[in-house]
């Protein structure tokens, strides 16, 4: 009764000197993405409540789970100040990365990270209550394999698709909070996208057609 649930999606192009494949290894390591945020302060591994890890049905890794530190920047000062610490859990899948947030208040976001082709881009919008996401028509009606969409050419974005559900007091800070934070994260991720690729470049020859594989994740402590 208190509580409202909406949803934000959005993608920005990749450039096309990028790599595909750095750009999956940046989607698996935890700290990377989530450094993208200029808020966050710091971040810890803990471990699980129940203190086994759990797998994901649609990822062969398990769970990890993560405590961060922000300093909440949406939320006026007067309402809430002293930034948050709350938990993340993060799952690698095989074309991005999905990361659920559990804040304080009875705050839920799921985000889900995404490399998508432009044979498969969803139309970009903001979709209240759970309303489903637009498809863009393949004029081919045949759905390629991932396989087949790493191997080949055009236009790649990163896609980022938040559904959220807080308290009603603060759903308006939150939706355009949603909103700008997609702009400045995408955008922070092909800055860093270009660098890691650029770095790769100049230290060995780039494989061409080669299926991305998982990097090396790497945790901090505050």
């Amino acid at each position: 009764m208190f509580e409202t649930t909406f949803s934000h999606k959005s993608s920005t192009p990749l450039p096309p000197t990028v790599s595909i494949a750095t750009a999956l290894q940046l989607l698996h390591d935890f700290e990377t993405i989530n450094r993208l945020n200029p808020d966050v302060r710091g971040q810890k591994p803990i471990e699980p409540k129940n203190g086994s890890l759990k797998t994901n049905s649609t990822s062969a890794y398990p769970v990890q789970y993560y405590e961060v530190e922000d300093d909440l920047p949406f939320i006026p000062k007067k309402l809430w100040s002293g930034g948050v610490r709350y938990q993340a859990d993060f799952v690698p899948l095989p074309e991005g990365c999905d990361i659920t947030v559990h804040a304080p208040g009875g705050f839920t976001s799921v985000n889900h990270w995404r490399l998508v082709h432009q044979e498969e881009r969803t139309v970009e919008s903001i979709q209240e209550d759970g309303a489903p996401a637009v498809q863009e028509v393949d004029g081919s009606g045949r759905t390629k394999s991932r396989n087949e969409l790493y191997a080949t050419g055009g236009q790649w974005y990163v896609e980022i698709v938040s559904d959220a559900k807080c308290s009603r007091t603060f759903s308006g800070f939150v939706k355009g909070f949603l909103k700008n934070s997609h702009s400045q994260l995408q955008g922070a991720f092909v800055d860093r996208l270009k660098e890691a690729s650029k770095a790769q470049q100049g230290a060995r020859p780039q494989a061409g057609g080669r299926r991305p594989t998982i990097g090396r994740r790497k945790s901090s402590r505050f």
